[in-house]
């Protein structure tokens, strides 16, 4: 079972319907959001970083990237990279469970307007104490956790979030609960704007359709009246 603390409030997304255009792919702001660059490594092999290209370790033994389709007993959720930040010790230093949670963070720059984040995250095992994953948005737009288990599959969750000027965004993730190597899988990091203009034609079109069952339903009701 998936469980999220919420500490924030956002928008609904009950209006999600109208704020796509169809046929045009949303841009992605975030840099390396699959993982799938800058590391050259084998298939079914692993290795933590400092740094990959977009993101940089803000705690912990580092960035554990994963490469492959059953390296830790887990298919990636798009490409053949995923992350994992219950970092194994890469020093070989002290014990093995030593500040294996660890933490990154992206740095971009938005502008005014209303986007969507989101990320896929999958649970290594079924122990919802060593899974969690906590995320977000600095300065003060988002602050929130997940956790589930491995048998939940893969979860996409997504915020959207509106900006009135041009904004740094400082996207963070850290691993959360038990310090074992085994921890929440992060892939297919995302932030992309919501066209809300061009939207706007849909959502006028749906309370068109509204307002015109409402008329027909006092029409008939003013009608067994008479």
């Amino acid at each position: 079972m998936i469980l999220k603390k919420v500490k924030y409030a956002v928008a609904a997304l009950s209006l999600s319907a109208f704020m796509a255009a169809p046929g045009v792919a949303a841009t992605n702001y975030i840099v390396n959001g699959g993982f799938e660059d800058g590391v050259g490594m084998g298939n079914n092999s692993w290795g933590v970083y400092d740094a990959i290209p977009g993101w940089a370790t803000t705690m912990g033994r580092g960035i554990e990237v994963q490469n492959g389709n059953n390296i830790g007993g887990a298919t990636p959720y798009e490409g053949l990279r995923k992350v994992e930040l219950d970092s194994h010790n890469r020093s070989g230093t002290g014990s093995s469970n030593d500040n294996t949670n660890s933490g990154m963070q992206q740095k971009l720059t938005l502008g005014a307007g209303t986007y969507e984040f989101s990320f896929a995250y999958l649970g290594r095992t079924n122990d919802e104490n060593t899974n969690g994953i906590g995320y977000s948005l600095m300065n003060g737009i988002l602050n929130d956790a997940v956790t589930g288990q491995r048998t939940d599959g893969w979860v996409v969750l997504s915020h959207l979030f509106t900006l009135d000027a041009i904004t740094d965004i400082f996207v963070n993730f850290w691993a959360k609960g038990t310090e074992d190597t085994y921890g929440g899988y992060l892939d297919d990091v995302r932030i992309s704007a919501v066209p809300l203009p061009a939207a706007l034609p849909l959502y006028g079109a749906g309370l068109a359709v509204m307002g015109l069952i409402g008329w027909q339903r006092k029409r008939k009701a003013a009608a067994a009246t008479v």
